[in-house]
């Protein structure tokens, strides 16, 4: 983890004049042009992951330094009503939420950039980081140099990430285990009674249109598709589907995105949704078809992904967040906190929004709403300057609730 030493951050600033910030409409190219030279574990930063939703919404922050270097490309998205003129970072949720920097990039680089006008326009009155690894390189520069410019970070911890280290090829302590394996192999015997079973692995150009049917069918029998309001359905929500489609129309990002499928006969009943960087393996999303819950198809599919994974290099698998019971069963130990962070420049605004911020483990955009709220409270009279920001261009709550998205 990077050590940033809080007293040294004033004689690391860079004059304003050194950095120049612009925002541009839609996704910048720069974006690929950094996240090619970040480490395996940031190289899925591309393009195509930050245009999920709405991509012609989306704008990026581009800072250079005198010599016309790019060093940082923040693609934006808007956090509320127009009027409020709040950004969030763009891209998926999962596995977390980042951007690629120049591996140059210093504090007082950072500093620079949130100094700088544009920045200050492009962002409005709060930018919102996350969900993102509070070791995260981003995550820190910019927290570190947002304290030092004198803004108000807020944080609020969402959950833990599990990691599990896994052994080089030919090791003695091979993953999984003897008994695992000789227990998987009873788990398929029985499912096999169900009918044929098969396994498929898919990654480059084995993307299409028939594997996303498969998936989402698989999705649509699950407990997801059966029990949930299916909000957070990775193919099944329509705006995620797309999503899923402009990242693999990456080549390279096609190549990162593996999804494995357990079939019987001609049924798909279960996936592993991954992403393999590097020596790194993202696990992203896994699911079954409820109808085959008996038989643990979501084991065997994990199992096969993993061996996949371990084929193509891959020495460690970061499980992300939930059913830690499970996760730690298969090997995993914590690893990171995951974090969703406010930078707010206001300190009133900072005030209001804190306690419903930090203490919160619910919605983002409830806890941002209801200290919105507080604000006008505390503010009391409606000719209060505070207030009249607030509610700047026909800014009101009950649209907040609806509009601000997590």
């Amino acid at each position: 983890m990077m050590h940033i030493d809080p007293k040294r951050l004033r004689t690391q600033a860079v004059a304003l004049g050194a950095i120049d910030c612009v925002v541009v409409p839609g996704v910048s190219p720069v974006i690929n042009q950094l996240a090619a030279a970040a480490p395996a574990s940031h190289g899925f930063l591309r393009d195509a992951w930050f245009c999920r939703g709405e991509p012609e919404i989306l704008s990026t922050l581009v800072a250079r330094r005198g010599d016309g270097s790019e060093i940082l490309a923040l693609p934006l998205r808007p956090l509320g009503p127009s009027g409020f003129k709040a950004r969030a970072l763009a891209g998926s949720y999962w596995p977390f939420r980042s951007a690629a920097l120049d591996p140059s990039i210093g504090v007082g680089d950072m500093r620079a950039v949130l100094d700088h006008p544009v920045t200050q326009a492009a962002i409005g009155p709060l930018l919102r980081l996350g969900p993102i690894y509070h070791d995260d390189r981003l995550a820190q520069l910019i927290t570190a140099a947002a304290d030092a410019t004198g803004w108000h970070v807020l944080v609020r911890d969402i959950g833990q990430s599990f990691i599990q280290d896994l052994p080089a090829p030919g090791a003695a302590d091979g993953w999984p285990s003897k008994s695992r394996r000789k227990k998987l192999r009873r788990m398929a015997s029985r499912l096999e009674e169900q009918g044929p079973l098969s396994l498929r692995t898919v990654r480059g150009s084995d993307w299409s249109d028939q594997v996303f049917h498969d998936l989402r069918q698989i999705e649509e029998n699950s407990w997801v598709g059966t029990r949930t309001d299916r909000s957070g359905a990775k193919f099944l929500n329509p705006h995620m589907m797309a999503h899923w489609r402009r990242v693999v129309s990456d080549p390279e990002l096609a190549r990162m995105l593996t999804a494995s499928l357990l079939y019987v006969g001609d049924r798909p009943i279960a996936f592993s949704l991954d992403m393999l960087c590097g020596s790194l393996q993202y696990g992203i999303a896994s699911s079954y078809d409820h109808d085959f819950a008996a038989f643990s198809p979501g084991q065997i599919v994990t199992v096969h992904a993993i061996d996949d994974g371990l084929a193509q290099g891959s020495r460690q698998i970061d499980w992300g967040a939930g059913d830690s019971g499970y996760k730690q069963e298969l090997g995993a130990r914590p690893g990171s906190r995951i974090q969703d962070i406010l930078l707010v420049r206001s300190a009133s605004l900072a005030a209001a929004l804190r306690p419903r911020w930090e203490e919160s483990t619910g919605s983002g955009t409830r806890a941002i709403v209801a200290g919105l709220a507080d604000a006008i409270k505390v503010t009391g009279l409606p000719s209060s300057l505070t207030l009249r920001r607030l509610l700047m261009s026909g800014l009101a709550l009950s649209a907040a609730a609806s509009m601000l998205a997590d």
